[in-house]
C-alpha cells in the first residue's frame, strides 16, 4: 500500500500594504518651489535684438555712400580703420599704442571723424582672444562717450525727442557693433 502524501494546499494571505510617499511629496514640493522661482526670473535675461527682415522682392532704395568705422583692439595696438562704402573708398588706417594716452588719441581721432561726417553713428568693433576685459571696456568707453570738451553731435531721430537729446548729450557713437563675436 501506497500511502500517498497529501499537499497541504497553503493560502497566502496578504496584509494591507501602506505605501509610503510622504519622500514623493518632499520631493515634488522641492521642484515645484524650483520651477516657480525660476519661471519669474526667466524674464530678466531677455534681450531684444531686432532681426533683419528679408524678402525676395528687390531693395527699390538707392545705396548711399557712408562711411564705415572699424576699430580694431590687439593686445599691444589699436587700429583705427576707416573706408566709404561706394567708390572712391578713400581707405585710411590708424595706429595708437594701446596704453591710456593711445586710448584717449583714438578717442580725438574718433571725434574729429565724427564732426567731419554727421551722418555716421555707427562703428564695428574687433577684439582679438588676448586682450583684456578692461582694456575692452576702455576703448569702448572712448568710443561711446562723449568727455567734456568733445562737441554735441546731433542725431536725427524719428520719434521721442527726449530720448535723442539724452543721446546727444552723452554719445560720441552711440551705436556699436561687435564684430568679431562670431568667427
Amino acid at each position: 500500500m501506497s500511502v500517498r502524501k497529501r499537499k497541504k494546499r497553503t493560502t497566502q494571505e496578504y496584509e494591507d500594504a501602506e505605501l509610503n510617499i510622504m519622500p514623493f511629496i518632499d520631493v515634488f514640493s522641492v521642484l515645484n518651489t524650483f520651477l516657480l522661482t525660476s519661471a519669474a526670473f526667466v524674464t530678466l535675461g531677455v534681450i531684444k535684438v531686432q532681426i533683419p527682415f528679408f524678402t525676395n522682392s528687390e531693395d527699390q532704395s538707392k545705396p548711399t555712400r557712408t562711411l564705415e568705422v572699424k576699430v580694431d583692439a590687439q593686445k599691444d595696438q589699436i587700429v583705427l580703420d576707416t573706408s566709404y562704402s561706394m567708390a572712391p573708398v578713400q581707405a585710411n588706417k590708424k595706429t595708437f599704442p594701446s596704453d591710456e594716452r593711445g586710448i584717449a588719441s583714438l578717442h580725438e581721432a574718433l571725434v574729429r571723424i565724427r564732426t567731419d561726417s554727421k551722418d555716421t553713428d555707427l562703428v564695428t568693433f574687433y577684439t582679438d582672444d588676448d586682450v583684456t576685459y578692461e582694456q575692452v571696456v576702455k576703448i569702448l568707453d572712448a568710443i561711446k562717450l562723449r568727455k567734456e570738451n568733445d562737441p554735441v553731435f546731433s542725431i536725427d531721430q524719428k520719434g521721442d525727442g527726449n530720448n535723442a537729446e539724452l543721446i546727444d548729450r552723452v554719445f560720441v557713437f552711440p551705436k556699436v557693433v561687435m564684430g568679431s563675436v562670431i568667427l
